[in-house]
């Protein structure tokens, strides 16, 4: 079996509302986990934007 570290990412709290939020992400990553025989051994949850010249400083 492989593993696999989870990383979940939404800019905003809309975008988790409309259906492609962390939710979404997350059943996406484990239907794919468990066709791949992966585990996934951690999960990293982010809700920040992308936007601005700081942007990766505040991630």
């Amino acid at each position: 079996m492989t593993s696999a570290v989870a990383y979940y990412r939404v800019s905003t709290q809309r975008q988790g509302r409309s259906g492609l939020g962390i939710d979404a992400q997350r059943a996406a990553v484990a239907r794919f986990a468990e066709a791949e025989d992966t585990a996934i051994l951690q999960e990293f949850t982010e809700v920040e934007t992308g936007k601005g010249a700081d942007a990766l400083d505040r991630r």
